[in-house]
């Protein structure tokens, strides 16, 4: 085999085609197709901006809505505590009330029952009386009727007036 002197790079007319066929697509690829295409890439690229910067709005308005919710919650719970708070204090009031009203009906009926108990104590107290004058004259009737002697008589009547005089009520 034979050593042949070859160039390292030979320019033959296939390659000068391909070079002058590379310039006419670049140059048809720049007039046609780089404005469509620059345009769809930025028309994307505003698209993915304007997602971002909604993404952003939509995450501040998340922040604050939360920061709102935590306070009306907070006030919620609040407002509820009060509500308890109020609730167990006007059931104490009530639970006062209701025992002092008691312990007035409670005072007026002893009352009631003490007055009760001393107009029955006095009308016993009349119906025994009355009952101790039959019982003395159905004696002094009795012995009347008996044949004493006068001066017994007498004596017995004085002693008997006598004792019923001194029970005292």
């Amino acid at each position: 085999m034979a050593l042949t002197n070859m160039s390292a790079v030979s320019i033959d007319i296939n390659m000068a085609w391909q070079i002058i066929n590379f310039i006419i697509l670049v140059v048809i690829f720049n007039k046609y197709m780089k404005a469509p295409l620059a345009k769809i890439l930025n028309s994307r690229r505003e698209a993915i901006v304007n997602d971002l910067n909604q993404a952003e709005e939509a995450k501040k308005i998340a922040e604050i809505n939360k920061k709102e919710i935590e306070a009306l919650l907070k006030k919620a719970r609040k407002d509820a505590s009060d509500l308890i708070y109020n609730a167990e204090k006007k059931a104490a009031e009530r639970q006062e009330i209701i025992l002092k009203e008691a312990q007035a009906q409670r005072d007026k009926m002893l009352k009631a029952a003490e007055l009760e108990t001393q107009k029955l104590k006095e009308t016993l107290k009349k119906e025994l009386t009355n009952s101790l004058r039959e019982t003395a004259a159905t004696m002094a009737a009795e012995l009347l009727m008996k044949k004493m002697d006068k001066d017994m008589k007498n004596s017995l009547l004085d002693e008997f007036i006598e004792e019923v005089g001194e029970v005292k009520w």
